[in-house]
């Protein structure tokens, strides 16, 4: 994601399939927090210094890997055709549904921008 001088963001920085909608997401996300590590560095220190980008971009793998990892997972999961894949997703589905918690967790991680 970073070079000296250089620190892509958002879809220049990663891939995310489109199925879960969160690459805008993480796309601000990544100017926010570059934004803050910019924000809050030395004085002394110069903009595109490696260390200061490899801090930003440490900040934020982490979150980038998660949703990777989720989205691709659910991509496969989705598009299985063998029956105990469907019953596992169908399963983890009405699961979810029955637990409010997990249900409104889920869903304010997916408004959260």
């Amino acid at each position: 994601m970073v070079q000296p001088r250089l620190a892509l963001i958002g879809d220049a920085a990663h891939t995310i399939h489109p199925l879960s909608g969160h690459g805008i997401n993480l796309g601000f996300q990544d100017a926010a927090a570059l934004a803050n590590q910019l924000c809050t560095k030395a004085e002394h220190i110069d903009c595109g210094n490696l260390r200061l980008l490899r801090a930003f971009e440490r900040s934020r793998a982490e979150e980038v890997l998660a949703l990777q990892s989720v989205t691709d997972g659910l991509h496969h999961l989705f598009g299985a055709s063998q029956a105990p894949l469907k019953r596992l997703r169908n399963f983890g589905l009405n699961f979810t549904n029955q637990m409010p918690v997990i249900k409104a967790a889920l869903v304010r991680y997916a408004l959260a921008a």
